[in-house]
C-alpha cells in the first residue's frame, strides 16, 4: 500500500487559494471556543449568545474580504501578463478538445 499524495498541482495555483470546508472547520471551532470562554467568564448565556454572534460575524466578513483580495490579485496579475490591446486568442471548442487532431490522427 503505498502512499498516494493525489494529483501534483502548480505550486504557483496554490498560493491565495482559500478552501471553504477548511475555513467552516476553523470558523466552528472559533464560534466554540468564544462560546464557552465568554459563558466561562461572565455566566450569562446570552451575553455568551452575543458575543459568538459578534465573533461569526466579523470571521464571516473578514473571509468575505479576503475572497475579494484573491479574486482582485488574480484579475490584476492577469491584466499584467496580458496586453489589453490585442484581441484575446480564444481556440475554439473543437481545437481546445482536441476532437480535429484526434480525428486527423484517426484518417492518417
Amino acid at each position: 500500500m503505498g502512499g498516494h499524495s493525489g494529483p501534483q498541482q502548480d505550486p504557483e495555483r496554490l498560493i491565495g487559494q482559500m478552501y471553504f470546508p477548511q475555513f467552516l472547520v476553523g470558523m466552528s471551532a472559533t464560534i466554540l471556543v468564544v462560546l464557552g470562554w465568554t459563558y466561562a467568564d461572565t455566566g450569562s448565556l446570552w451575553q455568551a449568545l452575543g458575543w459568538t454572534f459578534v465573533a461569526a460575524l466579523v470571521l464571516q466578513v473578514g473571509y468575505f474580504i479576503a475572497v475579494l483580495l484573491i479574486i482582485y490579485g488574480r484579475a490584476s496579475s492577469a491584466a499584467k501578463t496580458t496586453d489589453s490591446s490585442l484581441p484575446a486568442k480564444v481556440p475554439g471548442p473543437f481545437e481546445r478538445d482536441g476532437i480535429i487532431h484526434t480525428f486527423l490522427s484517426r484518417l492518417l
